[in-house]
């Protein structure tokens, strides 16, 4: 390994003096010795030769993904089942909206109105087993599908991703969207699962609709688009405005 391959600010393994391996970041170069390595200083102090230089590129597509943070054609879900077992109690406590609204079932309304809101807009990827941290710095947490897994064995359903991805078509997208869309699935979404660091993650992408998608919820209909970060509903003057300026028909 040459030294011109190590820099300042790299993630790195080394093995210590007393033969430890440590990974960190490099504060500071040292010697080079052709058949020891690079000697390096880590932020944290320790000292050692490199052995390998730790990549902080994405291994996978979703992961990938997830490094640019939510956006107009991105969203983040930690869960999709989260409010199944919501208690009188905890609902009354609350301040959503949609949990006071629709109980138990808030947490798969919640999903619906993203989708809707993206094939409504541009299109996109919603991606469910990730949490954005709300400090304004575009900073995310990796908490997976498990908890949702879990939810579906305990009620004696399939908790496979191939179980995952019907509960998502049967429970939220066949009783909230047009009957045209579950008819034809496949042109508007497609689904990925893949495993970040223990945790298995869904990616639902999205294709934009070229009509308009009206939800279905409680017998009310609602219409939902992207702003910015945000899936919002439009209504009245607004909701005209937005229908004909976006679809042809």
């Amino acid at each position: 390994m040459e030294e011109s391959a190590i820099s300042k600010g790299m993630k790195v393994e080394i093995l210590t003096k007393s033969k430890k391996n440590i990974i960190g970041i490099v504060e500071d170069l040292g010697t080079t010795t052709p058949s020891s390595g690079i000697m390096v200083r880590l932020k944290t102090g320790e000292i050692g030769r490199v052995k390998n230089i730790i990549s902080d590129k994405p291994k996978s597509e979703i992961e990938s993904l997830i490094k640019k943070g939510e956006s107009y054609k991105q969203e983040f879900k930690s869960e999709a089942l989260w409010s199944l077992n919501y208690k009188e109690h905890e609902i009354q406590q609350s301040k959503s909206y949609d949990l006071h609204t629709h109980r138990q079932k808030a947490s798969k309304v919640i999903i619906a109105k993203s989708i809707a809101a993206f094939m409504n807009s541009e299109g996109g990827n919603l991606i469910i087993g990730v949490k954005e941290k709300k400090n304004n710095n575009n900073e995310y947490e990796i908490t997976g599908i498990n908890p949702d897994l879990e939810k579906l064995k305990t009620l004696g359903k399939d908790a496979s991703t191939d179980g995952y991805k019907r509960m998502i078509i049967d429970d939220i997208i066949r009783p909230h969207f047009p009957q045209k869309i579950y008819n034809t699935l496949n042109s508007y979404f497609s689904f990925k699962f893949e495993e970040i660091n223990g945790k298995l993650v869904c990616n639902i992408k999205i294709n934009p609709s070229s009509s308009r998608i009206f939800l279905n919820l409680e017998g009310r209909k609602m219409f939902m688009i992207r702003t910015e970060t945000e899936t919002r509903q439009i209504v009245d003057e607004e909701l005209v405005d937005y229908c004909m300026k976006r679809f042809l028909s």
